[in-house]
């Protein structure tokens, strides 16, 4: 991220959003935790018109990764983090916010929506690649799933407590973008057609949606707008994502929702912002570039 961009936005640490329940599991009540975010905003907003605003979660198989940095090094290459992707989208006008969420080891509280239907479905090749080294012991997949419903629980709570700072943060509630990585993307996803969030767009970087569950929230939401979906995935991405985000798409579209593909030939899960991507009608960009023009096309960034 270059120092021009840095000096352009300013950023505001851990403002408090909510609280939700950890310590959870075998009926024990739990105790409240503080859910915090990072606000990064353009440094010049003097009360012009209201700008456009995202939230976004970062990834790391619900169990590691944070607000401030989700990049992970592989031998191969070395992700964005979604804290740059805000500095990013902050520098080009919009306002942008990295949230915190609980992770599967909190033992969260999965709450009363219902973003997966069935525990079972979850895939595990990552996550148990994840608890290994971490040095946890293989997840249930009920662990899994309460955390999956908390991360979607507590990214819809940061979105409707940003939406709800309209006025004094100078932003339009009806230009709400939800995103994220791996882990933040799936949550985006729940976050929009599980949780109802309002959002205009969401831009999922290697997100997931199992079939079933997609169609079922499509079906929930019949005659309610449904936001415009961006989604990125890589050629060697996770056997999960690489597999299915092809029918993800075309089950969005068969529902009337507006959604674009974006892949990044010979990557795997690890992709930075820079990496070159295709467009389905095979023109060559960048990560970068197909997320803003994205976001231009649906009027959340000026043209």
């Amino acid at each position: 991220m270059s120092a021009v961009l840095q000096a352009r936005v300013q950023v505001t640490r851990d403002i408090v959003y909510g609280h939700a329940r950890v310590d959870c599991a075998d009926g024990r009540p739990g105790r409240l935790r503080a859910l915090r975010l990072d606000r990064y905003a353009p440094a010049d907003d003097g009360g012009g018109a209201p700008r456009p605003v995202a939230v976004l979660a970062f990834g790391g198989a619900f169990h590691r990764g944070s607000k401030e940095d989700d990049a992970f090094e592989t031998p191969e290459a070395r992700n964005t983090s979604v804290a740059d992707y805000c500095r990013l989208l902050a520098g080009q006008g919009m306002v942008a916010c990295s949230i915190d969420y609980r992770l599967v080891q909190e033992d969260p509280d999965p709450g009363s929506t219902c973003a997966v239907a069935e525990p079972a479905s979850i895939p595990r090749s990552r996550v148990d690649v994840v608890r290994e080294l971490l040095g946890l012991p293989p997840a249930t997949d009920a662990m899994l799933w309460r955390g999956i419903e908390a991360a979607s629980d507590d990214m819809a709570m940061a979105a409707r407590h940003v939406l709800a700072q309209a006025s004094d943060w100078n932003i339009d509630p009806r230009r709400l973008v939800l995103g994220g990585f791996s882990a933040g993307a799936r949550t985006a996803l729940n976050a929009a057609f599980a949780e109802g969030v309002p959002a205009a767009a969401v831009v999922a970087l290697s997100g997931y949606m199992d079939a079933h569950d997609q169609l079922r929230h499509l079906a929930a939401r019949r005659g309610v707008p449904a936001p415009a979906v961006l989604l990125v995935s890589a050629e060697h991405d996770l056997d999960y994502i690489a597999a299915h985000t092809p029918a993800m798409a075309q089950g969005f579209r068969a529902q009337g929702v507006v959604c674009e593909r974006v892949l990044v030939p010979g990557a795997g899960h690890f992709y930075p912002a820079d990496a070159l991507a295709q467009r389905e009608d095979g023109a060559t960009t960048t990560v970068q570039a197909s997320l803003l023009a994205f976001l231009r096309r649906h009027g959340l960034l000026p043209a």
